[in-house]
């Protein structure tokens, strides 16, 4: 089983009922899912403010009107020990707090459902900044008042997309664990959106996860391979961080197709079981790679 920490669903129901589409998540990924045997994620909202056709509340309305549609299939986890058996659990996100207002605007988001934030996506906003930013520059004052209320309330905090500095500043402000859904190590693949080795420390001796990415940009854009990709994790393993180690595969096959050769989309995950099995990794090390270090860090911080 796998429990994804960094999927761009919520942003594909929002393209697609824009074109007037239904039964997004059943025509377009649940069979991905299943086939994959992915037992939920934390599905993100890019927050496109640029978006000529679409606002920021027209987009929440878009996805919580296909969650209800899907209902019967999607089960949304708001609380600790809150996943279902026989459903799809998803945990609701945002890559980038940039649309919203303040911490007020934050909690009309949490009382929805949402349960996990980026402050940043690349871009350099009034909470924090992203990798593209300026790096001098880290977490502003209503940043903090964000990390406070995410503290306060219980939500996965979360520093994929973070520059060095809002990094550092996160880490320090934060009095819970933190996540990187989606990031690899820069030592293996030198791009800004990887962890160097202080970062990885800092975050996993907060009790932190890091979510090994199958993007091929942050696995190695020369060789996009599962085998690229477990090198990622063997260099974890080494460092004694097997309990902080998670997936956050980032799948683009609906948007533009940026992924591995081998690992193309949700339903091929399966091939990355058998590769780690070949590295002689054990069962255990397997079941808590795909999915039960974030699982038991989602009930910690829930």
């Amino acid at each position: 089983m796998f429990f994804d920490m960094h999927s761009d669903i919520l942003y594909d129901i929002v393209q697609k009922k824009l074109m007037k589409k239904r039964n997004i998540l059943k025509d377009n990924h649940l069979h991905q899912l299943e086939k994959g045997n992915i037992l939920g994620g934390i599905w993100t909202y890019y927050t496109d403010i640029h978006h000529p056709l679409c606002d920021f509340n027209q987009a929440i309305d878009a996805i919580m009107e296909e969650l209800e549609e899907a209902r019967d299939m999607v089960h949304i986890v708001k609380e600790k020990d809150d996943f279902s058996t026989n459903k799809i659990n998803v945990v609701l996100g945002f890559e980038s707090l940039q649309p919203i207002k303040d911490v007020n605007h934050l909690k009309s988001l949490y009382d929805l459902g949402f349960r996990h934030a980026m402050l940043t996506w690349n871009e350099q906003n009034h909470y924090a900044t992203g990798a593209n930013g300026d790096p001098t520059r880290g977490l502003t004052e209503l940043g903090k008042e964000i990390i406070h209320f995410m503290n306060q309330n219980n939500m996965i905090i979360d520093v994929s997309h973070a520059n060095k500095q809002t990094f550092n500043d996160i880490i320090n402000s934060s009095t819970r664990p933190v996540i990187a859904s989606h990031s690899n190590v820069n030592r293996l693949c030198s791009h800004k959106r990887n962890l160097d080795d202080m970062q990885i420390r800092k975050l996993t001796e907060k009790g932190g996860v890091i979510g090994i990415t199958a993007v091929k940009n942050f696995v190695n854009p020369y060789e996009p391979t599962i085998n690229e990709m477990i090198n990622h994790i063997d260099y974890l393993k080494k460092m004694n961080l097997i309990k902080h180690i998670g997936l956050g595969f980032d799948f683009m096959d609906y948007l533009n197709g940026s992924n591995l050769t081998d690992l193309p989309n949700a339903s091929y995950t399966n091939r990355l079981i058998k590769a780690l099995q070949d590295r002689n990794y054990t069962h255990s090390e397997i079941e808590d790679i795909t999915h039960n270090n974030i699982i038991n860090i989602i009930n910690e911080l829930f």
